[in-house]
């Protein structure tokens, strides 16, 4: 079994720190919502409290900025990956995961706000 650490990077494109307010929450339910870690021109990685399930397949996700008027919708999303991290900021009564997506096909104007989100929203 390979480390978490022991890993080829495979990314096309450079992964960018988000600031802190950057959020992610999937659809259609908003029932999986959490802290963007990072995020690309070909997907991102966020932080969530789980039950247990691991997450797989594709979905639509919706990116938000929280202390500004920003919200990005249906994003077509794949999982790549989703595994469970150390949690030392949460109180803890549920366990935290990081789950990693790739974009899917975008359209104009989501790759327009995307540019932007990355460009205002993350630390370079």
């Amino acid at each position: 079994m390979t480390k978490k650490n022991d890993f080829t990077e495979k990314r096309k494109c450079k992964r960018f720190k988000a600031q802190q307010g950057a959020f992610a929450v999937l659809r259609p339910g908003y029932n999986m919502l959490g802290q963007i870690k990072d995020i690309g021109k070909d997907g991102l990685a966020f932080f969530y409290n789980t039950c247990g399930e691991t997450l797989a397949g594709s979905f639509e996700l919706d990116i938000f900025f929280i202390e500004e008027d920003f919200y990005l919708k249906k994003i077509p999303v794949k999982t790549v990956n989703d595994y469970k991290v150390e949690n030392k900021v949460s109180l803890g009564v549920l366990p935290m995961k990081q789950l990693c997506m790739q974009f899917g096909e975008l359209n104009s104007n989501q790759k327009l706000l995307l540019d932007f989100f990355i460009k205002k929203y993350t630390c370079k």
